[in-house]
């Protein structure tokens, strides 16, 4: 999907960023002299207006997704997510009387990229960061961001080692760790009468840490993986890694890949009778037109995926119905746009209750996610600003967030391929 629409609201909402403004750095002890004069004596009490509540500091948050790199033909459509909230917010009175300020910057899928525009959006004064998309870069800026005091939500890392790391407080994610979807994936495969696979996946965090957990699940349910391939995020000639996982003839082939690279893969797998054999994706490329892409046609038609999802209710139906008033094709989500939502939503809920830096809005994430009032959208705002405890329910559903960041409630998406859409099957949901 070519969001031309979510570049224009990304680019409006920069705009109405750059008008607010944020502290002039002026003292509050100025005195301004004030011209009176005597009123007519009057039997009538004189008309006055209240002063206006004043308005205390903007909440600046960033969105850091790909806009260039591996991820170009998603990062649009995901920072959509998050415009739509922020023009929700703003709709709704803003964060302390102001409107919120969102900056726009382009993680890449790479470190030194991400952490360009992350040095950037801090020194505009973002105290929040929805981002980054890919895994690994997220690894690679979180210690500048945590130094920073700078919170970051990402709406798309499921790699596992992020729940093994310190993050101080200040990262959480919207989306589920891959330790769940290859769970997912295994019973996907069993269920489809698969006893033997081999795997071809990135060599990064997420492509290694999905990989196995896609392995160890599925050989636990009784299957067969004859062998795990990974291929270099930066390589250009893919053929031998594509040799390799087509020996031994196994019933499926399951892809951990990105567009761009993840074409270079599967080239060489339609020129080598691969694509005869059943494949099997997840969410990297999920949503990424990859018949187009790739230029492969009708070959992949078929061909069944697993992607983090959004659970059915109320926060879902609203979601979708005003994403699809502004997505360049009135489609009503696109991969990880409701994760992106409910991240910008979270840091927002919390700094409506907690104060708008860095460290307060990380203080309040959990809070904001699990154990009180159950609401919607920018409804949880209004609540938290007056002081009630608040459960926000998301586009993406409950969330509940543990103390480590992590999500405890997620929906996953069975799909399949139809030229360049990628329609949902059925979900499978999880509680905490």
């Amino acid at each position: 999907m070519k969001n031309r629409k979510a570049l224009a609201l990304i680019a409006i909402l920069a705009l109405v960023a750059a008008a607010c403004g944020g502290s002039d750095g002026g003292s509050d002890d100025a005195v301004v002299e004030v011209e009176t004069t005597e009123a007519p004596a009057t039997t009538e009490a004189p008309t006055t207006t209240a002063a206006p509540a004043p308005a205390g500091d903007p909440l600046i948050l960033a969105s850091l997704m790909p806009l260039s790199g591996d991820l170009a033909s998603l990062g649009p459509g995901i920072a959509l997510g998050a415009a739509l909230a922020v023009e929700q917010i703003n709709a709704a009175g803003g964060i302390n009387g102001q409107p919120v300020q969102l900056i726009e910057g382009d993680s890449g899928c790479d470190g030194a990229v991400a952490l360009t525009s992350l040095n950037d959006v801090i020194a505009q004064g973002a105290q929040g960061v929805m981002g980054a998309a890919c895994s690994g870069t997220s690894l690679a800026i979180l210690d500048t961001a945590i130094a920073a005091e700078v919170v970051m939500v990402s709406p798309s890392n499921t790699s596992p080692q992020f729940t093994k790391i310190d993050k101080k407080g200040f990262y959480a994610r919207t989306a589920p760790s891959d330790l769940l979807q290859g769970d997912v994936l295994a019973s996907l495969l069993v269920e489809d009468g698969v006893q033997t696979v081999s795997i071809i996946s990135r060599a990064d965090s997420y492509g290694r840490g999905l990989a196995e957990a896609t392995a160890a699940a599925f050989e636990a349910a009784g299957g067969t993986v004859k062998t795990i391939v990974y291929h270099a995020t930066d390589a250009t000639e893919f053929t031998s890694e594509v040799t390799a996982v087509g020996k031994g003839a196994p019933d499926a082939i399951v892809g951990i890949l990105f567009p761009e690279t993840g074409c270079g893969v599967l080239q060489p797998a339609f020129e080598q009778g691969l694509l005869d054999t059943p494949w099997y994706m997840t969410d990297g490329v999920k949503d990424a037109g990859l018949a187009s892409l790739c230029g492969l046609g009708t070959a992949l038609d078929g061909f069944k995926g697993t992607a983090p999802g959004s659970a059915a209710g109320e926060a879902k139906d609203a979601f979708e119905a005003a994403y699809a008033g502004v997505s360049a094709d009135g489609s009503p989500t696109f991969i990880f746009a409701p994760q992106a939502y409910d991240a910008v939503m979270l840091m927002a809920i919390s700094a409506a209750a907690n104060g708008v830096t860095g460290p307060e809005i990380a203080s309040g994430l959990v809070a904001a996610s699990s154990g009180g009032e159950k609401c919607i959208g920018v409804a949880c705002i209004a609540l938290a600003a007056d002081g009630v405890d608040v459960d926000y329910v998301g586009a993406s559903g409950e969330i509940e967030l543990n103390a480590v960041g992590d999500p405890t409630a997620a929906t996953y998406d069975i799909w399949t391929t139809e030229g360049d859409t990628n329609p949902v099957l059925k979900s499978v949901d999880f509680g905490s």
